[in-house]
């Protein structure tokens, strides 16, 4: 997990940043609700729709925010808020919110899990975006969620030129991205994997058990 603030001034920072930070955002989020309810006239599908996104994306930027006063606050202790919901719909949420035109994602039925919500979300949105990142413009990137067991697992393969690499490794050697994403998923006491190949892509493996019971 991400270490906690290990004195009283980083603390200080992560609390004042946070709060400094809530204000432009919760206009954001404020405008963007206006305009995807049209509280100001008549507008558009579309527009409205992309009015959403942009509500959906500021709403999950602010509980990152929480989030991080929260572990200035109490010391590193995150305040872990699980719940029941269906990641196939979130997924389909962080899909739009990274309105990258490459990534392919096929929604499947339904899958229950207990978990952070927000946690899920940052886990792909950091998996996406290193493999978009890679991958460049023009190359693909797959996101797939399965349930296997009690297991949810969370793919995000990429046709980039991949790292050269015998055998699994390290997420931290990747980027602070994918050490956030390990660190999440350990949360959930799940893991994360990456796998490489040089001139073939990286597959990112999360597994996570977090089914929800029936």
């Amino acid at each position: 997990m991400p270490q906690p603030p290990d004195n009283p001034d980083r603390a200080r920072f992560l609390a004042q940043l946070s709060h400094e930070l809530r204000t432009p955002l919760n206009a954001v989020i404020g405008f963007a609700e206006a305009i995807k309810s049209r509280a100001f006239g008549p507008l558009s599908d579309g527009y409205a729709e992309q009015a959403g996104y942009i509500y959906d994306a500021g709403r999950h930027m602010l509980a990152l925010i929480n989030a991080m006063s929260d572990m200035a606050d109490a010391g590193g202790e995150r305040r872990r808020a699980f719940e029941t919901f269906d990641v196939c719909a979130a997924m389909a949420t962080v899909v739009a919110m990274t309105a990258a035109p490459t990534l392919k994602f096929a929604p499947s039925p339904a899958i229950m899990i207990f978990a952070d919500r927000v946690a899920i979300g940052q886990i792909a949105i950091n998996l996406i975006a290193n493999a978009v990142k890679a991958v460049g413009p023009d190359g693909e990137v797959t996101l797939a969620i399965e349930a296997n067991g009690r297991d949810l697992v969370l793919t995000v393969d990429d046709a980039g030129p991949g790292i050269a690499a015998a055998r699994p490794i390290e997420s931290d050697r990747l980027g602070l991205g994918l050490a956030l994403a390990r660190g999440l998923c350990r949360l959930h006491g799940g893991g994360l994997t990456i796998y490489s190949q040089a001139g073939v892509g990286v597959t990112a493996v999360a597994r996570l058990p977090v089914i929800a019971q029936a």
